[in-house]
């Protein structure tokens, strides 16, 4: 549930009582954004609403109460008009390099909704998120992300005041026949709850950023969803996780996580492979391809991750394939340090992230009108 915001309110009360308070309420304001801001159940539902909880529905974080809709309503003629829309997710970021995680706060999409003032509604949802995250960064150590979708053509565009960018993703596309016999096995592990062999596939996410607590649609959601408009709609549905080919010794050779499977196509980031095994790599790409029945395969990252540009940038020996692309996923990330060390802040900069199934646009690889 979204936590009490302070600036609404100067009852004496207790964050129990508040929190109760605030989901009896129907709306809330705040001074610094006009308008009037309604939260999760209290968003009334329509096309856009509906796809959205359907896809935020499917997260960890979600069921886990860690992610909030908020949307901003102005009064017209006696009417609320949706204004603009975002989601707020509360996690831990693991930094590259480090140890422990710190608190994360993380605008996971925003989109104006009146289009001809679209420029100031989206400036009123980066206020509202620099507000949310104060109130729960303040006094600790954290940082505030910001994703953004459909971006300028120049991104250095969306510095603004203490946001920083940090990263832009690309993505793979691999056309394929879903029928040819692999010759691999997958497996599919927990590298959380100590997977063996697994110990040069760590190594690998310790250099990277990596939220904490997230992941792509659960197995049980996907197989009870028959909505096409689910990640995970086909009776072929390959469970999201971290997905390895292990060597004649048992280690892991090669490893690619499935984020989700959507009606057009597997979903898939964060590759690796151990120096030598780029061929094991593209046969775990048509394995993974087989069992879930996709002719498409996606592989998203950042692309300055050196794994991702020796197995699957532009110099990278080709997937086999029918047909393959490589473009801009139309997605990045700005962010803003709280308290960090000066070497943390580097880190933050310089390093690459893991790109989780959060940080996908929500309308990936389907068509949208709205």
């Amino acid at each position: 549930m979204l936590q009490p915001i302070r600036y609404a309110s100067k009852l004496s009360l207790s964050p129990i009582a508040l929190r109760r308070a605030l989901q009896r309420r129907s709306a809330t304001t705040l001074p610094q954004i006009p308008g009037i801001i309604c939260t999760n159940q209290e968003i009334a539902d329509d096309m856009l609403v509906s796809r959205v909880r359907r896809w935020a529905g499917n997260l960890q974080a979600s069921k886990s109460g860690t992610f909030d809709m908020l949307q901003v309503y102005e009064a017209t003629d006696g009417h609320r008009v949706p204004k603009a829309l975002c989601g707020l997710l509360r996690t831990e970021l693991r930094l590259a390099e480090g140890t422990e995680p710190v608190k994360a706060i993380v605008t996971v999409f925003y989109r104006a909704r009146d289009y001809l003032n679209s420029e100031f509604w989206e400036d009123q949802i980066r206020r509202l998120s620099d507000v949310l995250a104060e109130q729960h960064l303040s006094g600790g150590r954290g940082v505030q992300l910001m994703v953004h979708h459909n971006l300028p053509s120049w991104t250095l565009g969306l510095e603004m005041g203490d946001h920083r960018l940090l990263a832009e993703f690309d993505a793979l596309h691999v056309v394929g026949n879903p029928l040819q016999r692999a010759a691999v096995k997958p497996e599919l592990v927990d590298l959380e709850a100590g997977a063996p062999g697994c110990d040069a596939l760590r190594d690998y996410y310790n250099t990277t950023h990596r939220l904490c607590g997230t992941g792509g649609p659960s197995s049980s959601s996907s197989s009870s969803s028959s909505s096409s408009s689910s990640p995970s709609s086909s009776s072929r549905s390959l469970p999201a996780g971290q997905y390895i080919v292990r060597g004649p010794g048992g280690d892991a050779i090669c490893s690619l996580e499935v984020l989700a499977t959507l009606p057009s196509r597997l979903v898939c980031s964060n590759v690796w492979a151990a120096e030598g095994q780029e061929a094991a790599f593209a046969e775990l790409v048509g394995a993974l391809r087989q069992r879930s029945g996709k002719m498409m395969v996606s592989i998203l990252a950042d692309p300055r991750d050196g794994v991702w540009r020796r197995l699957c940038g532009p110099s990278a020996t080709p997937l086999p394939g029918l047909w393959r692309s490589r473009k801009p996923l139309g997605a990045a990330v700005t962010g803003a340090p709280v308290g960090l060390t000066a070497e943390e802040q580097v880190r933050l900069a310089k390093a690459p992230f893991s790109l989780p199934w959060e940080f996908v646009p929500f309308h990936f690889g389907r068509l949208v009108l709205i």
